[in-house]
């Protein structure tokens, strides 16, 4: 019995997000009783503006973990292995986020569950420009104090709306959005320290990660 006791299936369960998310002290418990990392939340934060699970591309996991979240999203709680009891969401139901890129049907009774919203760049380019510009200060945040590196935002989303507008003129798919821009200035910067520098390799790097599609030769 005493062998039995200690190889528990409930000793070896270490807390995950969702644990933390829904009982942040039954959270730390188990991650004692596991040995386990116990998480301390950041200085700046208030307990009491309760808490965020993020789950990111839910479509890439594996087919059964949407209908595996039914209960949690539903009820409030979930049962681990090895537990009797269930673990239930204390104080305020945490705010739960989930992302997906499509790439593979959710069950309608886990979709029923959620709130969906869209998020699509804007279609007017001098919209487009600004909220990638308004990206970029936010990324770079010790760039963005310089105008030179303003100008090279600028310059990067002038790109980037160009080759969109290039593909979705011969309808090609995927588009260059605000990951590839990213990716263009971060490449950019890492690569030179010169502004001017950094405005000519612009050009050079785009193909690489602007340009999703090969150049049409008529």
């Amino acid at each position: 019995m005493l062998l039995q006791s200690r190889l528990a299936v409930g000793k070896f369960v270490r807390p995950g997000p969702l644990w933390w998310g829904f009982d942040w002290n039954g959270a730390t418990e188990q991650a004692r009783l596991t040995g386990s990392e116990i998480l301390e939340p950041p200085d700046d934060t208030d307990s009491e503006n309760g808490r965020v699970v993020l789950i990111d591309e839910i479509d890439k996991a594996e087919a059964d973990v949407p209908n595996g979240l039914l209960e949690a999203l539903g009820s409030g709680q979930f049962t681990p292995p090895g537990r009797q009891e269930p673990v239930k969401a204390q104080d305020e139901f945490p705010l739960v986020i989930i992302t997906t890129n499509e790439e593979r049907v959710l069950p309608g009774a886990f979709v029923r569950r959620c709130l969906v919203l869209y998020l699509k760049l804007p279609g007017e380019p001098n919209a487009l420009r600004e909220f990638l510009v308004t990206r970029a200060k936010v990324h770079f945040p010790d760039e963005a104090q310089s105008s030179e590196s303003i100008e090279l935002f600028e310059e990067a989303a002038n790109l980037l709306i160009a080759d969109r507008e290039a593909a979705l003129e011969r309808r090609l798919n995927p588009l260059p959005g605000q990951a590839e821009y990213l990716d263009l200035i971060r490449a950019v910067m890492t690569l030179e320290g010169s502004s001017r520098a950094r405005k000519s390799l612009l050009q050079s790097i785009r193909r690489f990660t602007l340009q999703k599609h090969e150049e049409s030769s008529s």
